[in-house]
């Protein structure tokens, strides 16, 4: 049996890499004299709620990393509890940093939190020739990870809530691309898949 602690100190980390992860290209983009956030115009309501979404996770990993028996043990859901989906979680909140790594240095100093305000530039090397949204992919396996770690029913609504938000902002950002790009950017939309290299289009 994996050591309750065990887990508390892997989330930990877990949530020191994410702030990292975060805040370093951010202070790199800024320090270029750029706008990192962008802008909340053109945005849909849903996907201006998944700032809010993505920080109510991120404080229930707090609260389960100061309280962890009471949080892991509040609406439990026991089917999930045991090693092996724990030792899962685990993996994909590791690879999940793979994706944001990748995702984050491919774009360079076009990544923005929200959509933006300058001239960019369409992405379509690297990791981006296998799928459009690297970045959004590697938040929902963190997430999931941390479900598997943390199987509870507010974790669980928390990733369906993420889920939901997230995929609205991709939605945005593709309406924003499209017109930004056109026929370019249509061009690689029906060769390179969303989340997954064989589901094209909008998928």
């Amino acid at each position: 049996m994996i050591p309750p602690i065990f887990n508390r100190i892997f989330i930990s980390i877990m949530v020191v890499i994410y702030i990292m992860g975060f805040l370093i290209p951010v202070i790199i983009i800024k320090k270029k004299g750029k706008d990192p956030h962008g802008t909340h115009e053109g945005s849909s309501i849903l996907t201006r709620f998944s700032s809010i979404s993505i920080g109510l996770w991120f404080l229930y990993l707090i609260l389960f990393i100061m309280f962890g028996d009471m949080i892991s043990g509040f609406l439990n859901i026991p089917i999930f509890n045991s090693d092996i989906i724990i030792i899962i979680g685990m993996h994909l909140m590791s690879v999940s940093f793979i994706f944001e790594l990748l995702g984050t240095l491919y774009l360079g100093y076009n990544f923005r939190i929200e959509l933006p305000k300058e001239d960019i530039k369409l992405i379509t090397s690297g990791i981006y020739r296998i799928m459009r949204n690297p970045i959004v992919f590697g938040v929902y396996l963190l997430i999931l990870g941390s479900f598997f770690m943390i199987p509870t029913i507010i974790n669980m609504l928390l990733f369906i809530i993420n889920l939901i938000t997230f995929n609205s902002k991709v939605n945005d950002e593709e309406k924003f691309l499209l017109k930004a790009f056109g026929e370019e950017y249509m061009h690689y939309k029906m060769k390179v898949g969303r989340y997954f290299p064989l589901l094209k289009k909008s998928i």
